[in-house]
């Protein structure tokens, strides 16, 4: 299933996106104390003569430090994903042209919307490095992302387990996990980012509760000093300064 990668151009998915996701930021835990960290992949663009690799540019978020990075992602498989599964942007039927659905049952129908669309996982190796500073550091581990193809070439999320066992709480599209060496004290620490924060936290916390907005005193006092205090804080921290005008 790698003729995929050749065929399609996965860069806009890894980024995430308003119309998709409803936020670019991967949100998990880093190191021994769970301490709450984000990551955003900025670009991802494929290489035009290496359809399976992608040059990356993005910014970590970790106890207020923004650190910028480049790297790549480089794809090692796609296979077909096991159900259960649904999509995550209500557009399967929006692929299919109306005129190729005669009137028919609604599983019928279902059918064969199904048959003509593709759900995949794909598996993918990530490398990243922090813009030189102290305590700067370098981040390698494995990408997932559950994605589907439609007439004629859409391309969409799926949500789903991104652990074998869990369940809907715990369903996702994008999972990255790996570790981070500090290039300073050559330290390593494990990370688990992920767009469903409970998927990379939840085993974690088994009685971990992140409240809502305005509503911070939910947030379990044992994590709050970890981060998880920030989480509802309006600080667009990814985005890029916009360039000053010039004025004449």
């Amino acid at each position: 299933m790698l003729t995929l990668a050749r065929r399609y151009d996965f860069g806009k998915l890894w980024q995430g996106g308003a119309k998709q996701r409803e936020s670019p930021v991967l949100e998990g835990v880093f190191g021994p104390d769970h301490y709450r960290f984000e990551l955003v992949l900025n670009q991802v663009v494929r290489q035009p003569q290496h359809p399976y690799l992608y040059q990356v540019r993005g910014k970590c978020h970790y106890r207020k430090n923004v650190r910028p990075f480049t790297g790549w992602l480089t794809i090692r498989s796609i296979n077909a994903l096991e159900p259960p599964y649904h999509e995550n942007d209500g557009s399967f039927v929006a692929a299919i042209r109306p005129d190729s659905i005669s009137p028919d049952s609604f599983e019928a129908r279902e059918a064969r919307i199904m048959a003509k669309v593709g759900i995949y996982q794909m598996r993918a190796e990530i490398q990243l490095a922090e813009q030189p500073a102290a305590n700067s550091g370098e981040l390698r581990g494995e990408a997932l992302l559950n994605f589907y193809v439609a007439p004629p070439g859409r391309l969409g999320y799926v949500l789903a387990a991104l652990h074998p066992g869990d369940g809907i709480w715990r369903e996702g599209t994008v999972l990255i996990r790996g570790s981070r060496r500090n290039m300073t004290t050559q330290q390593i620490k494990q990370f688990t980012v992920s767009d469903n924060v409970f998927v990379a936290a939840a085993y974690v916390y088994k009685d971990f509760g992140i409240g809502d907005r305005g509503y911070e005193s939910e947030i379990n006092k044992k994590y709050a000093h970890l981060g998880w205090n920030e989480k509802w804080e309006n600080d667009e921290w990814w985005a890029d300064a916009p360039k000053p005008r010039l004025s004449l």
